[in-house]
C-alpha cells in the first residue's frame, strides 16, 4: 500500500519543459555567436595593427541586432520550446513556465549584449573571438542552467512555500550576488573618476572579501537555524512520547518540503501504532475473557468429580464434557493464533477458482454432523478464478458455510458468480437471519447474538470477523443483505484479475 505521506513523483510534462528550456536558452547564445562568427569571417582578413590603432568596426551592426530585437527574438523562441514541451500538463502552469523561462532569458541576454557592446568599443577587431570563448566557457552553460533551474521552480509546487534547500541556496546565492553586484558598480564608478585602482584592489582584498563572506554565512546560518526549529518541535515532541501517551502527535509544518514530509509520515506512523495498541488491548483482554468461561467450566465438571465420586452415575459422560470443552478451547486457540498472525507472513497470490473451492467444501460439508439434516447446494456455473491465498480463501469458505449450518432449518446454499468486473460470493441459509440493527456487530470480535450464545450450537464470536478480515486482505468486502425469501446471505465481493481459463486444478494444491 502507498504512503499517503509520501510526495509524490514529479510528471513527466513538469520534467519536459525543464531540460527544454536550458538547451534552448544555451542553444540560442550559440546561434549568435555562429552569426557573429560569420559576420567576422566576411569583414575580411583582420589588420596586423593592433586593436586599439584599428577603428573599423567588424560586427557592429550585428551586435546591435543582438541587443535589440535578437534579445526579444531569443525569448520568445525559450519560451514557445518551454510551452510546447510542457504538452499534457495544466495549462495555467505551462504559461507560467513559459512566461519565467522567456523573463529569464530576456534578462541574460541583455546582460550579456550589454557586455558585447562595452567589449566592442575597445576590441572590435577581435570581439567576436572572445564572444565565442565566453559563449563556450561561461555564456551558453550558464544561461541553460539558470533557465532550467527558474523553470523548475516554476513549474514545480507553483504557490507552495519555499523548501528547505531552496530556502537557504536562495538566501546564499542572493547575498553573495547582492555583494558582488555591489562591488561592481563600486568598481565602475571609481573607474571614471579615480585614475588608480591600487587602494582598491587591496582594500577589495582585505574588506571586501572576508565581508562578503562573513555576511554570507551569518544570513545561512540563520535561515538555516530557522528553517529547522520544525525538526526540533518534531524532535521534542517524540521525546516525550510514551506508550501510555500514543495520542499525542508532532506539529506538522506549513511548508512542502522533506520537513513537513518527515511530520506527516511520523504522524500516520503514529496513527498505526495507537491503532494497533488499542486493538492489541481490546483483544488481549477479549481473548482473555472468552478463554475464561470454558476453562472454568471444566474446572468445575473435573473438580466435581473428584471430590464426590459417589454422585457420578456416568464417568463416560463426565469425560464427554470435558472433552467437548477441550475441542471449544482448541478451535478458540486456533482462530486466536489465526488473528494474531494474520498479516505477519507476506501476502501469497496464486490464482484460486473460487467455483471448485466452493464445490469442494460443500460436497466435504454434506458429511459432517452438524449438516446431516440439511440440504447443501452449490451454484457455481463458470470457473471464478480469483489471484490469492488458497489456504485463507479454504478459510474464509469454511467460516461461513459453518455459520450457515448452524442458523439454518432446512437448507444452506453457496453461489459464486461474476458482476461486472467483481467475482461474488454468497452464502445463504433459510435460518432466522440477522436483525439489521446487529448486521454490523456481528463482524465485531467475541460478538455472539442471544440465539447463539448456548454451549451446543454457540460459537466463540470469531468466525465472521474472521471471514472478513480474510476478505479485506483479498481488497474484497463482505456484507449482509437482505433476501426476499428470508434468512442471511451474507456475500464476499472480490475484485476479479481477469477471467483467466478453467483452474479447477488450482483448488487441489490446497
Amino acid at each position: 500500500m502507498r504512503d499517503p505521506s509520501a510526495r509524490p513523483a514529479r510528471p513527466v510534462w513538469a520534467t519536459r519543459p525543464v531540460w527544454a528550456s536550458g538547451l534552448a536558452a544555451a542553444l540560442v547564445v550559440g546561434t549568435a555567436v555562429a552569426w557573429l562568427q560569420y559576420a567576422d569571417r566576411a569583414a575580411g582578413p583582420r589588420s596586423p595593427w593592433p586593436a586599439v590603432f584599428v577603428n573599423h568596426d567588424r560586427v557592429g551592426p550585428q551586435i546591435e541586432q543582438l541587443t535589440t530585437w535578437g534579445t526579444w527574438a531569443g525569448a520568445l523562441y525559450v519560451a514557445a520550446v518551454c510551452l510546447l514541451a510542457g504538452k499534457g500538463g495544466p495549462w495555467w502552469v505551462r504559461l507560467r513556465g513559459a512566461a519565467v523561462a522567456g523573463a529569464v532569458t530576456a534578462a541574460l541576454y541583455a546582460t550579456y549584449g550589454s557586455w558585447l557592446v562595452k567589449e566592442n568599443e575597445y576590441h572590435k577587431v577581435d570581439v567576436a573571438e572572445k564572444a565565442l570563448r565566453w559563449a563556450v566557457a561561461c555564456v551558453g552553460p550558464s544561461a541553460g542552467l539558470i533557465t532550467a533551474a527558474a523553470v523548475a521552480a516554476a513549474v514545480g509546487r507553483g504557490g507552495a512555500r519555499i523548501s528547505f534547500r531552496g530556502r537557504v541556496a536562495l538566501t546564499a546565492g542572493a547575498a553573495t550576488g547582492a555583494l558582488f553586484l555591489g562591488a561592481v558598480q563600486t568598481f565602475q564608478s571609481l573607474e571614471e573618476t579615480s585614475p588608480s585602482f591600487a587602494k582598491v584592489y587591496w582594500i577589495a582584498l582585505t574588506t571586501g572579501v572576508p565581508l562578503t563572506a562573513l555576511l554570507t554565512g551569518f544570513l545561512v546560518q540563520r535561515t538555516v537555524a530557522r528553517a529547522l526549529r520544525p525538526v526540533e518541535a518534531i524532535r521534542r515532541e517524540l521525546a516525550d512520547i510514551t506508550g501510555q501517551s500514543l495520542d499525542r502527535r508532532v506539529p506538522v509544518p506549513p511548508t512542502a518540503d522533506v520537513i513537513a514530509d518527515l511530520a506527516r509520515t511520523t504522524n500516520a506512523t503514529l496513527d498505526r501504532l495507537e491503532t494497533a495498541a488499542t486493538r492489541q488491548r481490546e483483544f488481549t483482554a477479549d481473548a482473555a475473557h472468552e478463554l475464561r468461561s470454558p476453562l472454568a467450566s471444566l474446572r468445575a465438571q473435573l473438580e466435581s468429580a473428584l471430590r464426590h465420586p459417589e454422585s457420578v452415575d456416568d464417568w463416560r459422560q463426565v469425560v464427554t464434557e470435558a472433552a467437548t470443552d477441550v475441542v471449544r478451547l482448541q478451535h478458540l486457540a486456533d482462530d486466536l493464533l489465526l488473528l494474531a498472525g494474520h498479516g505477519a507472513a507476506p501476502p501469497v497470490r496464486t490464482p484460486v477458482d473460487l467455483a471448485a473451492l466452493a464445490e469442494d467444501l460443500v460436497r466435504e460439508h454434506q458429511h459432517l454432523p452438524e449438516s446431516a439434516a440439511l440440504r447443501l447446494r452449490c451454484e457455481a456455473p463458470a470457473p471464478a478464478v480469483l489471484p490469492g491465498n488458497p489456504t485463507h480463501l479454504d478459510r474464509l469458505l469454511r467460516n461461513l458455510l459453518t455459520n450457515a449450518c448452524r442458523h439454518a432449518r432446512t437448507e444452506v446454499t453457496v453461489t459464486v458468480t461474476r458482476s461486472g468486473p467483481d467475482l461474488l460470493l454468497s452464502v445463504h441459509d433459510d435460518g432466522p437471519g440477522i436483525p439489521p440493527a446487529d448486521r454490523t456487530r456481528v463482524f465485531d470480535r467475541f460478538t455472539r447474538l442471544d440465539e447463539a450464545r448456548t454451549r451446543a450450537t454457540g460459537g466463540a464470536g470469531l468466525g465472521l470477523p474472521i471471514a472478513r478480515d480474510l476478505t479485506a486482505s483479498h481488497a474484497g468486502t463482505l456484507t449482509i443483505e437482505d433476501t426476499p425469501t428470508g434468512g442471511a446471505l451474507l456475500v464476499a465481493r472480490f475484485p476479479a484479475g481477469g477471467r483467466g481459463p478453467d483452474q479447477r486444478s488450482a483448488r487441489r494444491s490446497l
